[in-house]
């Protein structure tokens, strides 16, 4: 071991600082040239004992005379760890003129990292300006520094207490304690430099990385890069042992300095290894033995229901430690929790030497009826954990289009998408896959899913029934609903899309000029049958010029008529059923000279438009035409008189002209037998009348006449008219005659 001591600076005999005549610069072996002053201390620090180190000075004389050293330089006092060597060259006395320079060195081998100094004086003389002589001296104090290197270690205890630190000689052997394979021991090497002077570390080398032995926290070192080491600081390397085998591990560190010292720390290392058995208990029961990898099983537990306290069984797990060294148990878990719960364990984790055991509980609390897994954990040992939950469980299933799905305990029966108001049906299957039987009770769904009533059924553990589920969309998009199954919901989903355009149609009926007052009858036809019922709306609508006949209209039985009527075109049929009468509808053309449109709209029975975006309808004239007589009547009749009574209609909602012809009786002559009278403005006031709306282009005309004339004796005038003719005129033509008797 390197020794330790405080360097002592001397201070006897040294002369105090005065102005010299020299420039000096201090020359290390490496490094840059240094100016110093007189007086000034020179440090020298070896690399370590035993290693000389030299220092140049350079004394140049700056004066403007001469200066005469008489003899070769010496050390004055100070200790026999330096020595002062001056160029063979020299001789003295020696004269130096200016920019002349005396050259020594002073060399430091130091035989302990203690420290030392020395002091050099050289006096010197130059002449005086009295024709004298002036003396003086190059005062310079050396002072030397040396490392010393000590080595320590410590290994970190397994139960965490504060390490011993302890000295190791260079080539000594740090000995970690028996270690169980795969885990690994921690420690550490300590670098201390108890000396005087700075160590420089070219270079530590450690274990290779195939070696149990590792290091940790070594500084980036290389000789050109050397670790400077202060004094009285230390480096600390970290140690790591990580065995793998049951065997004696060995390996060494190297330690560089930068005066070639090398010092060897040697490691070694035993891998040792605990081997643990198990073997669990249920209540009553021998143990069972099981391997690492193997299955405990814990005995099976009904499932707690509603209302119900939760049950759970037990087992207690024994590990024994059957190896031939200590092992200690960091962890014992089991997984997932719940179902599977330590519910005793050591509070800390126990050692245990060979031979001893240690026990714990693992408890099983169902959550689900049927079989369930878990995992144990000991240390790095696993094993599966077994337990069944007693009871009913249901799980379900469906078949669509020949293909089972399986929903499990809950999911979703997916209906394909499917046009408005078709159908379409899945089978549904319950099963009882639990341990016990239950009673299957069924909450029917909303719309537009459908299932049949179901009376409740039992089913033994194992045992399944089947239903029909039905799905008729009536509306667009994606749908749900929920079934519920002994309080299981089961989603129901499905969509509607939008139904297929309808084959062409046709609309038979009236066509072209129409006579007024006339009826026909309407069909429609489609080109071909629709997949799915169709509800539809025939409408009648009118465009004139003369406004409209409100008796044009379908004969739909109402006592009102209507210009609409309901239809009804089954699923692969294509005849329109209207109003319930049949494939016809009876329609009235009315009075007025109009245009009469009838235009169809169809739906889905789920109320879907399915109406082509340019429906085909059927379209027919009412034309303007002379108007037409319906009767005429005679009335209040009277020896003197009588009122005649027309009815009739013009299309054109007007009359011109209304001309009255009597025909005289046989025996009489008539001095005028035809009389006309203008209807304009009382057509007019009629037609453009609120009253006249509902009456279309119908009128009634009254007319009284009072007869005067000669007669023969006991006739009366109206004796002398046989019958009595009328026609009327509008815009477009003269009437037809009616003609009514008088008598």
């Amino acid at each position: 071991m390197r020794s330790v001591l405080i360097l002592a600076v001397l201070s006897a005999g040294f002369v105090s600082a005065q102005s010299i005549d020299f420039s000096l610069l201090e020359v290390p072996a490496s490094g840059n040239p240094l100016t110093i002053t007189n007086n000034s201390t020179v440090q020298i620090a070896a690399t370590g004992v035993g290693v000389a180190t030299p220092v140049t000075i350079q004394a140049t004389y700056t004066g403007s005379t001469q200066a005469t050293i008489a003899s070769q330089p010496t050390i004055t006092q100070g200790s026999t760890q330096f020595a002062l060597t001056v160029p063979a060259k020299e001789t003295f006395p020696l004269v130096l003129t200016k920019n002349q320079v005396l050259t020594f060195t002073m060399t430091y081998t130091p035989t302990n990292s203690s420290g030392a100094s020395a002091q050099v004086i050289i006096p010197y003389s130059e002449p005086s300006s009295n024709g004298g002589t002036a003396t003086n001296s190059i005062t310079l104090l050396f002072e030397g520094f040396a490392p010393s290197i000590t080595l320590s270690y410590f290994i970190t205890p397994a139960n965490g207490t504060t390490p011993n630190i302890l000295p190791i000689a260079s080539g000594g052997t740090i000995t970690f304690p028996a270690t169980l394979i795969n885990t690994t021991a921690t420690g550490g090497l300590q670098i201390n430099n108890v000396g005087t002077g700075p160590a420089y570390i070219t270079g530590i080398t450690g274990p290779p990385a195939t070696s149990p032995f590792q290091t940790g926290g070594t500084p980036l070192i290389s000789p050109t890069a050397p670790y400077t080491l202060a004094p009285n600081m230390a480096l600390p390397i970290d140690l790591f042992y990580n065995p793998t085998k049951v065997e004696t591990d060995k390996a060494t560190i190297t330690i560089t300095f930068q005066d070639g010292t090398v010092d060897t720390i040697n490691l070694a290392g035993t891998g040792a290894t605990s081997t643990y058995t198990y073997s669990y208990l249920s209540t009553g029961t021998t143990p069972t033995t099981v391997a690492p990898g193997g299955t405990i099983t814990l005995p099976s537990v009904p499932l707690a229901t509603t209302g119900t306290t939760p049950a759970s069984s037990q087992v207690i797990v024994t590990v024994t430690n059957s190896g031939n060294a200590n092992g200690t148990i960091n962890s014992i878990a089991a997984v997932p929790n719940p179902p599977f719960a330590i519910t005793t364990q050591p509070t800390v984790p126990p050692t245990l030497k060979p031979g001893d055991t240690e026990n714990f509980t693992i408890s099983y609390t169902p959550t689900l009826v049927g079989p369930q897994k878990g995992t144990l954990q000991v240390g790095s040992d696993t094993f599966v954990l077994a337990g069944t939950g007693q009871g009913s469980q249901l799980t379900f299933s469906y078949a669509s289009g020949g293909v089972t799905v399986s929903l499990g305990t809950s999911g979703e029966v997916v209906f394909p998408s499917l046009d408005i108001s078709q159908s379409e049906q899945v089978l549904f299957t319950v099963t009882n896959s639990g341990t016990s039987t239950t009673t299957l009770s069924l909450v029917a769904t909303l719309p537009p899913f459908s299932v049949p009533s179901i009376s409740p059924i039992s089913l033994t553990a194992g045992q399944s029934t089947t239903f029909p589920i039905t799905f008729t969309p009536t509306a667009l998009g994606p749908v749900t609903q929920t079934l519920v199954i002994n309080n299981t919901s089961v989603t129901l989903g499905g969509a509607g899309k939008t139904p297929p355009s309808i084959p062409s149609y046709t609309i038979s009926g009236p066509s072209g000029n129409v006579s007024p007052a006339s009826q026909g009858n309407v069909s429609l036809t489609l080109a071909d049958s629709y997949s799915v019922d169709l509800d539809g709306v025939l409408t009648l609508t009118t465009n004139g010029d003369f406004g409209t006949d409100p008796s044009v209209q379908f004969s739909t039985g109402s006592s009102t008529g209507n210009r609409t009527v309901d239809f009804v075109i089954p699923a692969g049929s294509t005849s329109a059923n209207f109003a319930g009468q049949g494939s016809e509808i009876l329609l009235q053309t009315g009075t007025v000279a109009e245009t009469v449109t009838l235009a169809p709209t169809f739906s889905t029975t789920a109320g879907v438009d399915v109406t082509p975006s340019s429906p085909t309808t059927l379209e027919f004239t009412i034309p303007s035409s002379a108007p037409v007589l319906e009767s005429l009547q005679v009335t209040d009749e009277s020896a003197t008189g009588f009122t005649l009574l027309i009815l009739g209609y013009s299309t054109t909602r007007s009359l011109a002209t209304l001309t009255v012809t009597f025909t005289p009786a046989s025996g009489f002559n008539l001095t005028t037998t035809s009389y006309p009278f203008d209807l304009t403005g009382a057509s007019a006031s009629w037609f453009q009348s609120v009253s006249s709306q509902g009456f279309g282009g119908q009128f009634q005309i009254t007319l009284p006449f009072t007869l005067t004339g000669s007669v023969g004796k006991n006739q009366t005038p109206i004796q002398a008219i046989a019958s009595v003719s009328a026609t009327v005129s509008n815009g477009s033509g003269t009437s037809g005659s009616v003609q009514s008797p008088v008598q």
